[in-house]
């Protein structure tokens, strides 16, 4: 499929160059061929520049960092991912990586210096403390659930899952690169927006993830409380993603309602309105085109993906 993007280019050499400078993947061109580019291309239309290079580089190390937690340290002993758990802490808390450090320490030092001086203190508060919580939820899933092959109940999943997940990360990523730091977050409109936000992408990844060695999903937690078929406990995950996906546009209406309502109030069109709804806009593009994603990426379909070989025949496409 040929890139007409502009802005791919530019948005994919950076990508690599990030990978690459921090040996963060053996194979960095075969990792972005599950199209990771195309995919904060399409969820980030009208974003540019450093925000948008800073987001992307930020949705990469989050997710090549939960391949390591849930695949590559499946087998290693549970004291070395405490150690890298307790380094990444530190190192979002600002202490300097060391040159021996893991290549995901430090490239996290690299996003930490160079994405809180570009933000507000506030928004860098928030962001800080939900990586610190995604932190602890990756590693009580690996050590409770995934190093010792274990199907979560139903209640332990979504103990665990809305933070695991990482979604409410991924709306601080629109907010970084749309430039739309809403300071309605706490609002309960807001969370409200966001929990849906969260299940939708949640739920949808554990659909296309159910091919996989991965039995910490929606569909496998609920077949093992109830007792249900796997197949019947899927529909019921895909009657659930709809009706959370109906529920996530509900509430983005009821939060445009309320924006109109006050420009017609008030002509001036308060900023804090006119921020919300560019922030619940960009979550709505957001999960469109993470879903789209999901659904057809390379990611979640380890078996016959393309390998860096494949990729970089199909990269030739951009030149067209």
């Amino acid at each position: 499929m040929p890139q007409t993007d502009a802005r791919y280019a530019d948005l994919y050499g950076s990508a690599r160059r990030f990978l690459e400078r921090h040996g963060l993947h053996p194979d960095p061109i075969g990792y972005l061929g599950h199209g990771y580019v195309q995919l904060f291309l399409a969820a980030w239309r009208g974003a540019t520049g450093e925000p948008l290079e800073l987001a992307a580089c930020w949705g990469l190390w989050t997710w090549r960092l939960d391949d390591i937690l849930d695949q590559e340290m499946r087998d290693a002993e549970p004291k070395a991912t405490g150690l890298l758990v307790a380094r990444l802490l530190r190192v979002l808390n600002g202490v300097p990586a060391e040159p021996g450090d893991h290549p995901a320490v430090r490239a996290l030092a690299d996003l930490v210096e160079r994405t809180r001086p570009a933000m507000p203190e506030s928004w860098w508060t928030r962001y800080s403390a939900e990586l610190d919580a995604w932190l602890h939820a990756a590693t009580d899933k690996l050590e409770g659930f995934v190093r010792p092959r274990r199907t979560p109940t139903l209640r332990q999943y979504m103990a665990l899952r809305p933070v695991d997940g990482g979604m409410l990360l991924a709306a601080m990523w629109c907010e970084l690169a749309m430039r739309c730091v809403t300071p309605d977050w706490d609002t309960l409109a807001v969370r409200s927006l966001l929990g849906s936000f969260s299940a939708v992408g949640t739920l949808a990844n554990d659909l296309a993830s159910s091919a996989q060695d991965d039995t910490f999903t929606a569909q496998d937690a609920l077949a093992h409380t109830i007792g249900l078929t796997v197949e019947k406990a899927r529909q019921r995950v895909r009657e659930q993603l709809e009706a959370e996906s109906r529920r996530f546009w509900w509430q983005l209406t009821a939060l445009w309602d309320s924006a109109v309502e006050a420009r017609t109030t008030d002509p001036r069109d308060p900023p804090p309105a006119s921020t919300t709804v560019r922030f619940a806009l960009a979550l709505d593009q957001f999960q469109h085109a993470l879903t789209a994603w999901t659904a057809h990426s390379a990611r979640y379909r380890p078996v016959g993906a393309q390998n860096s070989t494949q990729v970089l025949k199909n990269a030739g496409e951009l030149k067209q």
